[in-house]
């Protein structure tokens, strides 16, 4: 099933693979669209139409945020994979150049030998030939070392164009996802003066009487840890991640844009540290994460499966009995939620492949 998943209410489409990679940069310029729409959630709303209430704002401005977060993670991963890729390319250039230059250095000597005449050179030598078989039998010899080495040549160019097509292809792709990133991170500026405003509401609203998925203050055990993590134990590689995940709940970690820890986290960024520790490496990037995964009944979920909320774009780790850790949102530290605190996505109950 392709990334993000279809979700009748909020419909997206996206692929993962080396063409999907490459469509990145008009899927991230669309955000960008998207999100600096969104950003005006906030101002007054006219006269005709209600203001949505603050919750429902804040709520709203935490996905959007959320799809420009993993946007950024998904550009820095694929940017950090074609820098390597890069890098190994240039690495193999210099020695393909290399046996290019000697190669038609070689072939320069066999045709001097050939071609220019001279006391010592292979044309007097074949001249002197006892017989004309002899003459016909080293012309041969010689013609067959100028193919070789003609071959040598061609095969160590072919070489050399191949790299040198390859690295302009990702010079090419790295120029543009650095580009996409820099953007994001200009955008990080704008959505960063926002959230000032987002945790001004979150207070007033919480003054006021609003609700939270728990009770209690943030930083205090009972908020971010009202049942016991995980909530069963099964054994294997899913339980170990669900145990890293819950380890990271108390004593408090917070989320943080872009991060994997060590004392904050964004959602990929949590549940691939969860992973890491059960010895399974995922990206840090919920449209990889999905294509690391397998769809699952949400009967079949057990602790360390995934599941993904907001058109793909929010992930958390199941632990048991209705209940999931995640990195929720900036100003929320990394907390137990009920399973349901927001829609799962069609195809959002998803287990680790191989697991």
């Amino acid at each position: 099933m392709a990334w993000p998943p279809v979700d009748p209410e909020k419909p997206r489409s996206r692929s993962f693979s080396l063409r999907r990679a490459r469509l990145r940069a008009t899927a991230v310029a669309s955000a960008l669209a998207v999100v600096a729409a969104g950003l005006t959630v906030l101002m007054p709303a006219t006269a005709v139409q209600a203001a949505p209430s603050t919750s429902a704002q804040i709520d709203d401005l935490n996905n959007q945020i959320e799809a420009i977060v993993e946007q950024y993670n998904g550009i820095s991963t694929k940017l950090a994979a074609d820098q390597k890729s890069s890098a190994q390319v240039s690495k193999a250039l210099a020695p393909a150049q290399l046996q290019s230059a000697v190669a038609q250095q070689r072939i320069a000597a066999v045709v001097r030998d050939l071609y220019i005449a001279g006391p010592n050179s292979s044309i007097v030598a074949l001249m002197d030939a006892p017989s004309t078989t002899q003459l016909v039998d080293a012309m041969g010899v010689l013609s067959m070392v100028a193919k070789s080495q003609h071959e040598t040549v061609s095969s160590a160019s072919q070489l050399v164009g191949k790299y040198q097509t390859q690295k302009k292809s990702l010079d090419a792709l790295i120029a543009t996802e650095t580009k996409q990133k820099a953007q994001l991170a200009a955008k990080k500026k704008d959505i960063l003066a926002k959230l000032a405003n987002l945790k001004a509401l979150q207070a007033a609203d919480d003054q006021t009487g609003g609700t939270n998925i728990n009770s209690g203050s943030k930083t205090s055990k009972s908020y971010v840890m009202p049942v016991a993590c995980p909530q069963v134990s099964t054994g294997g590689k899913g339980l170990i991640a669900a145990k890293k995940a819950c380890s990271l709940i108390w004593p408090i970690h917070w989320y943080g844009w872009g991060d994997a820890g060590p004392s904050r986290y964004d959602c990929s960024g949590l549940t691939m540290t969860a992973w890491k520790a059960a010895g399974v490496t995922l990206a840090h990037f919920t449209g990889d994460q999905w294509d690391e995964s397998h769809s699952i009944s949400r009967a079949s979920l057990l602790p360390g499966d995934l599941v993904f909320y907001n058109s793909g774009h929010h992930v958390a780790i199941y632990i048991g009995n209705g209940w999931i850790v995640q990195a929720e949102h900036t100003g929320e530290p990394i907390k137990e939620s009920p399973i349901d605190f927001d829609t799962v996505v069609s195809g959002g109950y998803r287990r680790i492949d191989g697991m």
